[in-house]
C-alpha cells in the first residue's frame, strides 16, 4: 500500500512517517511542501498514492488571516488536484476539536473539512475526517501548538512557566494518534470520527507532574514513577527536550574505601528489568531504537563508546564511558543507538529498562546508527 503524507516533516508527520517505515506492507511516497505550488508535482504525488494523509497547515501564526487563508488554500489545492487526476482512493484529513471554536485555527479546520467533504461527494474518493483532541509527545515544537511542549522546554531550560487558564484539557499521545490514523488505511467508507482522548487533566496538574520529573530526573538522577501510561508518555515527552550533546554522560557517586568501591546504579520509583552484558574488545551491540522504553546504560568495567542518532537525521552523538569513573547514559526514544567495547579488556555494562522484555511486543526496531 502506497501512503502519502502532506506535512510529513511536522510533529505528527515525523511520528507517522517513521512508524510507517517499520512495516514492510507500506511504501511511503515522498512529499515536499513546494508541491502545493506546482500542479504537475502535486498531481503526480496524488496519482501515486493509495492513501493520502493531509497534515500540512499552520497551527499558530501572529497573522490570523494568513493562518486561515493558508489552511483553506491547502485543502482547496489538494481538492483541485484530486479532481484533475480523478483520485478514487482514500484521503484522511486531521481536523481538531477546536473546529467548534471561533479561533482562526478552528475555523480553518472546519472550512477545510467542508472543502474536502464536498470534493469527496463530487469526485467519489473515500474521506475519513478525524477530529483530534490536544496532541502531545516527543519533539513537538515549543511555543507552537502544545502547552506541554512549552512547559517541558521551559522547565529543562530553567525558564519561568505560566498558566494562562487552568482548564481541564483532553489529551492524546502522539503514538496513540498515529495508531488510530493507520487503522483507517483500509477503510473505504466516508465518515467523521471524533477520536477519544487518552486522559484529561487540568493544566496545573500536568505542570505538577512535569515539575516532579525535573526534581527527580534532572536534579537527583532518579527514574520517576512511570507505571501508568500517561505518566510514561509525559516522561518520554519531557526528556525529549534535553540537550543530549551536553546532558550525558552522567557521573555516579563513587564511594571508595580500603575495601574497594561502591556505586549506587539506579534509584527508581518504577519497576523494571535489570540485566548485564559482557562485550569483547571491538564488538558492537545494539543498532536499534525504541519508541516507548526508558533505558539506562551503566558502564561498570571497561571502556565503552555509545553512539546514538535520532531517526530521520544524520547527526550522531557520541559518549565515551569508563568503568574507572562509573557513568551512565539514558537512551531517548526514537534514537537508534549502539555500544562498542573500545578497550583492551572485556566491557561490562548494566542495563535497566522500565518494562520486562516481551518477544511479542519488544518495541525494538533495527537500524544502524
Amino acid at each position: 500500500m502506497k501512503i502519502g503524507i502532506t506535512g510529513s516533516n511536522g510533529f505528527i508527520g515525523f511520528h507517522l512517517r517513521n512508524t510507517i517505515n517499520q512495516y514492510k506492507d507500506y511504501q511511503l511516497i515522498s512529499f515536499e511542501r513546494q508541491f502545493f505550488e506546482n500542479e504537475i508535482h502535486l498531481d503526480k504525488f496524488i496519482s501515486s498514492c493509495d492513501v493520502v494523509v493531509h497534515l500540512a497547515g499552520l497551527n499558530r501564526h501572529n497573522d490570523e488571516e494568513l493562518l486561515l487563508k493558508t489552511n483553506i488554500d491547502l485543502a482547496t489545492k489538494l481538492s483541485d488536484s484530486i479532481s484533475r487526476v480523478n483520485f478514487k482512493k482514500k484521503l484522511i484529513f486531521l481536523s481538531s476539536t477546536h473546529e467548534t471554536s471561533d479561533s482562526a485555527y478552528g475555523i480553518s479546520k472546519l472550512k477545510s473539512r467542508s472543502v474536502l467533504t464536498e470534493s469527496s461527494k463530487k469526485i467519489g474518493f473515500s474521506l475519513t475526517s478525524l477530529i483530534v483532541p490536544n496532541v502531545f509527545g516527543p519533539f513537538c515544537e515549543p511555543n507552537y501548538n502544545s502547552f506541554i511542549a512549552n512547559f517541558c522546554h521551559s522547565l529543562i531550560n530553567n525558564n519561568k512557566t505560566n498558566i494562562i487558564v487552568d482548564d481541564d484539557v483532553k489529551l492524546i499521545y502522539i503514538q496513540n494518534l498515529v495508531s488510530k490514523i493507520m487503522d483507517e488505511f483500509n477503510s473505504s467508507s466516508n465518515y467523521k470520527k471524533v477520536l477519544p482522548f487518552d486522559f484529561k487533566l487540568k493544566v496545573s496538574e500536568v505542570l505538577k507532574v512535569l515539575n516532579s520529573f525535573k526534581e527527580l530526573y534532572i536534579e537527583k538522577d532518579e527514574i520517576p514513577d512511570v507505571s501508568e501510561n500517561y505518566k510514561l508518555n509525559l516522561f518520554n515527552t519531557f526528556r525529549s527536550y534535553l540537550d543530549y550533546d551536553n546532558f550525558y554522560p552522567r557521573s555516579y557517586k563513587n564511594n571508595v574505601d580500603d575495601r574497594g568501591n561502591f556505586v549506587e546504579i539506579l534509584r527508581s520509583n518504577s519497576l523494571g528489568q535489570y540485566s548485564f552484558s559482557s562485550t569483547k574488545p571491538k564488538v558492537v551491540r545494539g543498532n536499534h531504537y525504541h519508541t516507548r522504553k526508558v533505558e539506562r546504560f551503566a558502564v561498570i568495567s571497561g571502556e565503552a563508546l555509545i553512539k546514538m542518532r535520532k531517526i530521520g537525521t544524520n547527526d550522531i552523538i557520541e559518549y565515551k564511558l569508563s568503568g574507572n569513573s562509573p557513568e551512565f547514559v539514558d537512551i531517548p526514544i526514537w534514537y537508534t543507538h549502539s555500544i562498542q567495547n573500545i578497550g583492551e579488556e572485556d566491557l561490562y555494562t548494566l542495563f535497566w529498562v522500565n518494562e520486562p522484555y516481551d518477544n511479542d511486543n519488544s518495541d525494538t526496531f533495527f537500524e544502524n546508527v
